[in-house]
């Protein structure tokens, strides 16, 4: 299987994506606003969408609207009126809902950009296989060194305002980290997975441990065995990679969920 280099290349994104969406989508279940991450795969995909229909570089003006989105959202406050979740769903219908029209605008839309919403990572191309394996180690690197100010900023802002930590540049630099790792994912992997990839393992991680720092180590194991899992199960019974991941995500977190009520029983 893996002799073809297509299915290599294929792996080297499953595991690259699902790597640094798993560690980004711990904050968001910690800060429990993970339809952010909904939001800004939609957001990544409108972006790539109107670049290709209007002939621009469509990475980059993913990225862009990614950040922005990011940004942007890191900003406003929920309030007596509207919850954090109201204006997401907001955010989320409006970047959907614009994705779609796009699509089907474009000249394109019936084959070449169909794929940012589903994704096709057996068609990967080899520069961005490696980088996004670039981009594994550099959000991995991040972490080990960033972890404790971005955890700060996320368990306890206040504290953190206090101690005098500037938590408003830290939060944006974690909200525009996320947005920038969602929107190199969407092109190769498609926005379901994407959105997937960030909140199911974090899920299944959070459900299944007791400290933290397992949760990002599992959260991490997660994102890497289980897509190359999908692919494998996909080459093997002719099943298309991007739902079969999500799929076997899905079922990883009631699983997680047993595993953590019998070990919080057996303690």
């Amino acid at each position: 299987m893996f002799e073809l280099p297509f299915m290599r290349l294929a792996l080297v994104v499953s595991m690259a994506t699902g790597l640094s969406l798993g560690i980004m989508g711990v904050y968001l279940v910690i800060r429990r606003v993970i339809f952010f991450g909904l939001v800004l795969a939609n957001v990544a995909t409108l972006g790539a969408a109107v670049a290709q229909a209007m002939g621009w570089p469509p990475e980059i003006i993913s990225f862009t609207a990614a950040v922005t989105a990011a940004a942007a959202l890191g900003e406003v406050d929920a309030s007596k009126r509207l919850s954090a979740e109201s204006i997401m769903g907001w955010a989320y219908a409006a970047a959907s809902s614009a994705t779609v029209l796009v699509l089907s605008w474009a000249a394109t839309g019936n084959s070449d950009t169909l794929h940012l919403l589903f994704g096709n990572v057996l068609a990967v191309q080899s520069n961005h296989a490696r980088g996004l394996a670039v981009l594994a180690a550099v959000v991995v690197l991040a972490q080990l060194s960033l972890m404790r100010r971005f955890l700060l900023v996320t368990f306890d802002p206040e504290s953190a305002r206090i101690a005098g930590v500037n938590t408003r540049l830290w939060s944006l630099a974690l909200n525009l980290s996320i947005g920038g790792v969602a929107s190199a994912a969407v092109h190769e992997i498609g926005a379901l997975s994407t959105f997937a990839l960030l909140a199911l393992p974090s899920t299944a991680a959070l459900l299944a441990t007791a400290s933290v720092r397992m949760t990002f180590l599992v959260a991490a194991a997660l994102g890497v065995v289980v897509p190359s899992l999908a692919l494998v199960l996909s080459f093997r019974f002719d099943l298309p990679a991007g739902p079969a991941c999500v799929a076997l995500l899905a079922l990883s977190v009631p699983v997680a969920g047993v595993i953590g009520a019998s070990g919080r029983r057996a303690g």
